[in-house]
């Protein structure tokens, strides 16, 4: 009976067959890669609008100030800061979420959003900071306007009326030559001292952050508290970081020398040393100066109280709706930096041409980008359309209302510019650098929004932050078609229930 012939491979034997076989295998392998790719699934995000307990119309807000430490040689009456508070009064109180506004922005900016929020999740308050230099603004007109019904007191106070000038007067680099001291150290102070009075509430505490007040969150969290103002870590202070398209490595903390920085030979953002000189303001006025923002305020009450009137000549050059002037300034298609308008709906019976400082400034994103120059022929003025709700996020009239709140901007005013460069000039990694401890000891859960037509545009936006925090607890979530400021505006915004999600998975709070 013949056996069956048994070929035995060993380690050493016939290793040049072995070797040729292994070979003709990845040979194959690799031709099978190319014709059938790894698969590559995409799971795109569908999250539900949000479901409220209340109408968010009926969410309480009020703005309170109180003292902050203080900061060198600033008047005794201006070391204090801001805190909006939204809240329904009846609820038992569990989580308070500390949120900071970004570059150029007040607390009037997270309105909409802390709203929601409220509404949305039992036992949550939001108290929304605004910075020392946000006391600056004198919203005297708005107030006046507001009260009586009369949008005109408002432009008559801030700009005059060609019989009467202006009763508004704004601060001088002078008056305000203190602030070129309002770095980043005093910020972050100012901001401990709100989150120590949300933990003396007996409540949780989340810090969120958008834009440039994300990069200032991201910080917080690896600041070493001075012992006068309690010690330890930021990060001990918190229990979950909630960023919205912004970061550490995207809106601060980029090792950035302290060069200044111009535009086309313009000098934007002065040095320190220009700053501390008096050579430069100490806050930001080129363009987005506070007449700029003054102007953007008036439009705004004269949507909320007049929107289908004709716009004052002072306010526009040629016939349009008061609606329509707020959605041209503030929508996407017709800013000069898309990525920072709002997709509030389209100009109509409009004459247009392009818009190239659009295209500049971002590239494709501002390519499709247009300027209303004027009336279409046959037209008797420029009017506003809410356009398709499901590429329009925001409404007009949520917009107009934030834009025109009496004790609040959407603004900021004078912004410091000590905070931006300060920001700007801390390695992302925070190592070795006094006041904090390393990124990577970092360890509190944090939630990570971005927009995919603002700031972080992809998840890949956020990796510098996650790479300095290797193993740490971090969600990522992009919201599609959303702009920067959608993110904030956005009615029944899905990014506010993926928020409460994770808020009720890591806190553990009660569903609806």
């Amino acid at each position: 009976m013949m056996r069956p012939r048994v070929r035995r491979w060993c380690v050493g034997d016939a290793g040049g067959t072995l070797a040729a076989r292994l070979g003709a295998v990845a040979v194959v392998v690799a031709m099978l890669s190319a014709c059938l790719p790894v698969p590559d699934v995409r799971v795109p995000l569908d999250i539900e609008r949000p479901t409220y307990r209340v109408d968010p119309a009926s969410v309480r807000i009020e703005t309170t100030w109180f003292d902050a430490p203080s900061a060198p040689q600033t008047p005794p009456e201006y070391d204090r800061t801001g805190v909006r508070r939204s809240f329904l009064p009846h609820d038992e109180l569990r989580v308070i979420v500390v949120a900071v506004p970004g570059l150029l922005s007040g607390a009037a900016s997270f309105d909409v959003w802390a709203r929601q929020l409220v509404a949305a999740q039992a036992g949550l308050e939001v108290w929304t900071v605004d910075r020392r230099s946000n006391q600056f603004e004198d919203r005297t007109g708005i107030a006046r306007a507001l009260e009586a019904g009369d949008p005109s007191l408002a432009l008559r106070y801030y700009f005059g009326d060609g019989r009467e000038a202006a009763e508004f007067v704004p601060r001088t680099a002078a008056e305000l030559d203190f602030m070129k001291h309002w770095g980043l150290h005093v910020h972050l102070r100012d901001l401990h001292s709100v989150v120590a009075r949300a933990r003396a509430t007996g409540a949780r505490v989340v810090l969120a952050g958008h834009s440039l007040g994300a990069g200032i969150a991201s910080v917080y969290a690896a600041f070493r508290i001075p012992s006068e103002d309690g010690g330890g870590v930021g990060g001990d202070h918190i229990d979950a970081l909630l960023l919205l398209d912004g970061t550490i490595g995207r809106t601060g903390a980029f090792g950035r020398t302290d060069r200044g920085f111009a535009l086309f030979g313009i000098p934007i953002v002065p040095t320190i040393d220009d700053l501390l000189s008096g050579r430069s303001a100490p806050f930001l006025t080129l363009t987005y100066g506070p007449r700029h923002f003054v102007r953007h305020a008036v439009i705004g009450v004269y949507a909320l109280l007049d929107p289908e009137g004709t716009a004052s000549p002072s306010l526009s050059r040629f016939p349009i709706s008061n609606r329509a002037l707020l959605g041209v300034i503030s929508d996407d298609e017709y800013s000069l930096a898309p990525a920072f308008g709002v997709s509030v709906g389209s100009a109509v019976d409009a004459r247009f041409s392009g818009n190239v400082t659009a295209f500049v400034l971002m590239g494709a994103q501002g390519a499709r980008s247009r300027t209303v120059i004027g009336v279409a022929p046959g037209a008797e003025r420029v009017d506003w359309t809410a356009g398709d709700p499901l590429r329009e996020f925001t409404d007009l009239a949520s917009l107009a209302a934030v834009r025109s709140d009496p004790d609040a901007d959407v603004n900021e005013w004078y912004f410091p510019l000590r905070l931006l460069l300060d920001l700007a000039a801390l390695d992302p990694r925070l190592a070795d650098i006094p006041g904090f401890v390393p990124g990577v000891e970092v360890d509190v859960p944090t939630l990570a929004i971005g927009a995919a037509r603002g700031l972080v545009q992809g998840s890949g936006g956020f990796d510098s932050y996650v790479n300095t925090r290797a193993g740490s607890p971090i969600a990522v979530t992009m919201m599609p078609g959303f702009t920067h400021s959608d993110l904030l505006l956005a009615r029944d915004n899905p990014a506010v229930s993926v928020a409460t999600r994770w808020l009720r998975g890591v806190l553990e709070l009660p569903a609806p």
